[in-house]
């Protein structure tokens, strides 16, 4: 058995049908179909259930499953770094970001496009918990989360911390002694539309345990799943935000007033992620070296 067995296992594993895979590694289903075959007979064990329409991991497949991908992905990782060896960084970044930290993540995106204009990339987007598998199943090399993940396998290194500013639509009128600065308890009268992860309360959880600990119920007029949808709410006047200051660092100045929150406990506290071991490549190194 060899690492193009392995391929085609794999394929076959995730596409759930050989005429599925077939078509993904641009080959006919025949020869893939005795590929398989011949897999089973040298391991002596039946990997795939066969039925009518599909194909399913018998036990021992999803053994071999499990241990076919890592393999794959650290001989991709061995070609990628004898390729890599005397040469600059080139090729493609994998790299995720949870929702408070995609203008971060951006920010050096774009100094490695100066430096790199034929880098590629491939962007990720999910809550810490998410970010953290993908590092671990080597989908990305560095993920921006907005909290720490201490998670066995898995090192960081925080970047500073990212206060929560309130933003509101440009036209909105507060006291005079608020266009600049507001207090918190103030902002739970307010219509708020609140950033929150689809698999993780991350840090709408923690605005919301700041409203309840000063015994306060927020208006919440909308939950959002996009950073970039949230503002065009907030700069089409449907309400404000709470959102780490470095969310608008990349958004042009537009119908939207910030305000700085003089009794915020809340911010962001941003963290560079990656695998402890394993190779990480020359281009994931130096987009990593742009946040020390």
């Amino acid at each position: 058995m060899d690492i193009r067995q392995l391929k085609y296992f794999v394929a076959i594993a995730e596409e759930g049908k050989i005429t599925a895979a077939a078509r993904r590694l641009h080959m006919a289903q025949p020869p893939l179909s005795k590929q398989l075959k011949g897999m089973e007979d040298e391991l002596g064990v039946l990997l795939f259930e066969r039925h009518k329409r599909k194909v399913s991991l018998t036990p021992e497949g999803e053994v071999l499953y499990q241990n076919a991908k890592q393999l794959l992905a650290s001989f991709s990782e061995l070609v990628t770094e004898m390729r890599e060896m005397n040469k600059e960084a080139h090729g493609f970044i994998s790299v995720g970001s949870s929702l408070y930290c995609a203008a971060l993540m951006l920010s050096k995106m774009r100094r490695m496009r100066e430096k790199y204009p034929d880098m590629q990339y491939k962007v990720w987007e999910g809550d810490p918990v998410r970010l953290g598998e993908l590092i671990e199943n080597r989908e990305i090399e560095i993920a921006i989360s907005s909290s720490p993940l201490p998670v066995k396998g898995l090192s960081s290194f925080r970047l500073p911390p990212d206060p929560l500013v309130l933003v509101i639509p440009k036209h909105w009128s507060l006291a005079d002694r608020e266009r600049e600065a507001v207090g918190f308890q103030r902002i739970a009268d307010l219509p708020l539309i609140v950033l929150r992860s689809a698999s993780s309360d991350g840090m709408y959880g923690r605005i919301m345990k700041c409203f309840a600990d000063l015994g306060e119920v927020p208006h919440i007029l909308c939950e959002c799943h996009d950073s970039a949808m949230l503002l065009s709410m907030v700069t089409g006047g449907f309400g404000a935000a709470l959102l780490p200051k470095s969310v608008l660092d990349l958004s042009p100045p537009g119908n939207y007033k910030v305000l700085q929150i003089t009794d915020c406990p809340l911010c962001s506290e941003p963290s560079v992620i990656y695998r402890s071991s394993g190779y990480l490549s020359k281009a994931a190194k130096e987009y990593m070296e742009l946040f020390k």
